[in-house]
């Protein structure tokens, strides 16, 4: 079964090889004391020590008659009735001391596997371009990781003990019947009402498919319901705005009575799968006894045989689990596998060579990107010599961010080459690539750590001076300083603690921190207010000088004194130039600026 379905997961064991293997001795210690201490206490010690003579002095085991009859086993002499006494609670603690150890280094097991999944899987995601999460909701993603990684737990860890347990289990209590049925006379029959197992496994694998299939719809319910929550939770103030609670608690109501009544079916054939082998082993029981009586069996060894087979339709039952786990596990393992196969369509070619520091020199040769079959970029040629200050300008949907994202590698292009400093960006290592590049975008990140760390993460090993130095430059240093703790103030989540205009300037000091030749500016004041746009503006023109620099724009203020223009309409540039000659030539950008200095009149 793992070679085939689960050997993507193997490889998890590997770190609680150990633990699992005490795990499953201990298991077979607690299979053996469990389903043969009991019937051998009921049908052989108990009515030996209860017997008269005779009985005492019979072996309690003996070979079949098949196999000769040689006795294995009496009671000691003198001592019979100790022997009686201490017989249960032996049994019962060698079958706890094995329950315990097997249950407990297999959870301990089953939490490193978990640990490792979630671990593999995020780093997964942090390979994975761009376009995977714009296919795949956020909620949608925590319930992968968080969620769905129990599935592997459950596959590898739980249904593996169970599949060495259970069968043992039920090898040891049909191994007592079928020894106390081949030393007796008609014994022969009372085995054929062993054939009622085949029954309860046909029954187990039935209900299975049904389970299987309501687990997958239960899956995709949750992930829907996730997802719903994170997307109210993360627009509480534009809720409130809009007056949508109550849209918003209908739309989660619903989501939830889908989710309700997909996990009540899936618990109707969860809980009837029990009653139904229960009542299938009380045929087969009901029948044994049957033939028991008339082929001439005593009460005990009946007695006996009823309790082994009791132990013998247990591990059916659990089987039958293990095979609705299976099929429970099976749609968390198929989404998680697709983050685990998900092709990284960037990724760094085998020979990929080390990039030093660049100049700067940009440069596109018939350049076409599409998402899907929708083309965002067609036939870009262009160069941009280092150094340069370039504006991006156009509608919404024309391909500015699109172009700016091509640099740095977060899509590659299906057709045409782009290459810095005359090296095809293909060939080169990403994480080279990246560290010439500092990016400044519209709605700055912020971790929910110290201001410190924030400006930090544009060069790990700078100083805290140079970080002062990198945020004083930044225009952040006297907001930082008026903070209660200065720079160890921790931003909150995503920064909110602090203001739109501080967060950009924490943003900004970072990029003056990492002091990469290439600057890509997305839209970096668009939220900010005028006043603050204005303060900020200049400490972008410092961060500026001696870059190249791409300016993704719509508010043109931030563009009156860049080196180049390019106007951008339907995914073509169509026009070039300075920002003088562009407005002369081109009909569109002498419209888009108008709009916005001399206003819609």
């Amino acid at each position: 079964m793992f070679r085939g379905r689960y050997k993507l997961y193997l490889p998890y064991l590997k770190g609680s090889r150990t633990l699992l293997a005490f795990s499953l001795l201990a298991a077979v210690v607690f299979a053996a004391a469990n389903a043969f201490g009991l019937p051998f206490l009921m049908g052989k010690v108990l009515p030996a020590v209860f017997g008269d003579e005779a009985a005492r002095s019979a072996p309690l085991l003996s070979w079949p008659d098949a196999l000769g009859g040689a006795p294995l086993l009496f009671l000691p002499k003198g001592y019979e009735l100790l022997f009686a006494v201490a017989f249960l609670p032996a049994v019962m603690l060698v079958r706890g001391l094995g329950e315990f150890f097997s249950t407990y280094l297999l959870n301990l097991a089953g939490l490193r596997v978990i640990e490792a999944v979630r671990r593999d899987v995020f780093a997964k995601l942090q390979q994975l371009h761009l376009g995977f999460f714009g296919r795949l909701s956020i909620g949608d993603l925590l319930s992968r990781l968080i969620a769905d990684a129990n599935s592997v737990r459950l596959v590898l860890v739980d249904v593996s003990n169970d599949l060495i347990v259970q069968p043992l289990t039920l090898a040891f209590a049909l191994g007592y019947v079928v020894w106390v049925c081949l030393s007796h006379d008609g014994g022969y029959w009372f085995l054929a009402c062993l054939l009622v197992v085949p029954a309860a496994v046909l029954l187990v694998r039935s209900v299975a498919v049904r389970i299987q299939r309501r687990t997958r719809q239960g899956m995709e319910s949750a992930s829907d319901l996730n997802s719903i929550a994170v997307e109210n939770l993360q627009s509480a103030r534009e809720v409130r705005a809009y007056g949508l609670q109550e849209r918003e608690a209908q739309r989660f109501n619903q989501a939830s009575q889908e989710g309700l009544r997909i996990q009540g079916k899936l618990v109707r054939y969860e809980k009837a799968l029990s009653p139904l082998v229960e009542l299938t082993a009380a045929a087969g029981i009901a029948a044994a006894i049957g033939f028991g009586a008339s082929n001439g069996f005593t009460l005990p060894e009946l007695l006996s045989l009823i309790v082994a087979f009791y132990f013998a339709y247990g591990p059916i039952k659990r089987l039958g689990n293990v095979a609705s786990r299976l099929s429970m596990a099976a749609p968390g393992l198929t989404r998680l596998e697709e983050i685990i196969l998900a092709p990284a369509e960037v990724a760094d070619l085998d020979d990929a060579r080390p990039l030093a520091r660049v100049r700067g020199d940009l440069e596109m040769r018939d350049v076409t990107f599409r998402y899907g079959a929708d083309p965002v970029l067609v036939d870009v040629t262009l160069k941009i010599p280092a150094g340069q200050s370039v504006a991006l300008v156009g509608p919404s949907g024309a391909g500015k961010s699109t172009f700016v994202n091509l640099v740095p590698r977060f899509f590659d292009p299906q057709q045409g080459v782009i290459s810095i400093d005359g090296q095809d960006l293909r060939a080169v290592r990403q994480s080279d690539l990246r560290a010439n590049i500092a990016l400044v975008s519209q709605e700055p990140v912020l971790f929910n750590e110290s201001i410190l760390e924030n400006i930090r993460l544009g060069r790990p090993d700078a100083t805290d001076a140079e970080v002062r130095e990198a945020a004083r430059q930044a225009g952040a240093l006297e907001f930082i300083e008026a903070q209660p703790e200065g720079f160890l103030t921790k931003v909150g989540e995503r920064g909110g603690r602090l203001s739109g205009g501080q967060r950009q300037r924490v943003s900004i000091a970072r990029a003056f921190l990492k002091d990469a030749p290439v600057l890509i500016l997305d839209e970096a004041t668009s939220a900010l207010d005028t006043d603050t746009e204005r303060s900020i503006q200049q400490s972008l023109a410092l961060l500026m000088k001696g870059r190249t620099t791409l300016i993704v724009a719509h508010r043109f203020s931030t563009i009156r004194d860049v080196d180049r223009v390019l106007v951008f309409d339907s995914g073509r540039i169509v026009a070039d130039g300075t920002r003088e000659a562009v407005y002369a030539s081109s009909d569109l950008f002498r419209r888009l600026w108008d709009n916005q200095s001399k206003g819609p009149a």
